[in-house]
């Protein structure tokens, strides 16, 4: 699995990229991709609740992928989303659309890093299909090189400033 800036840089640079390049900054403003960042970090709150949880237990729980990384939530928020702009209400519409992205990009990347997630839970048929790959001595090096590629992606395109 990533590291929590790995989600957040991704889903943040996927984002910006439609921000820039599809929508434009009048109609995606920069708080959608600070909040679509935030979303692609939400499913990992199962490790502050499994702390929580121990603590007020005095046992030890490991909640990390077992219902919060399905893509049961991303599809909630985006049904939230069209209901949202069939009512009429576009800012919210966008606003759960944007976290659905970024939750959904969540449990997407881990899978791609060689995730062991529930995808489909509560599905009794939420097995794995994620392949085990050994690449977590280079995630550090996956997080440096996003970032550099984002700022000098900012840079070129004289946008670094809309960020500082």
């Amino acid at each position: 699995m990533p590291y929590a800036v790995t989600h957040v840089l991704i889903t943040i640079l996927i984002l910006d990229l439609f921000r820039h390049y599809i929508f434009g900054k009048e109609k995606f403003p920069r708080y959608l991709v600070v909040l679509g960042g935030i979303a692609g970090l939400a499913p990992d709150i199962d490790i502050p609740l499994s702390w929580l949880y121990g603590l007020m237990t005095g046992t030890v729980a490991d909640f990390h992928g077992l219902f919060t990384h399905s893509l049961i939530f991303p599809l909630l928020f985006l049904l939230a989303a069209s209901l949202l702009y069939w009512k009429g209400n576009k800012h919210w519409a966008a606003v759960s659309l944007v976290i659905a992205a970024g939750w959904f990009l969540h449990p997407t990347l881990d899978c791609f890093f060689g995730g062991y997630k529930n995808l489909f839970w509560p599905l009794p048929w939420a097995t794995s299909f994620c392949p085990e790959w050994t690449i977590g001595n280079y995630y550090a090096a996956i997080d440096a090189i996003l970032l550099v590629v984002w700022m000098v992606h900012e840079e070129v395109h004289k946008r670094i400033k809309d960020y500082i």
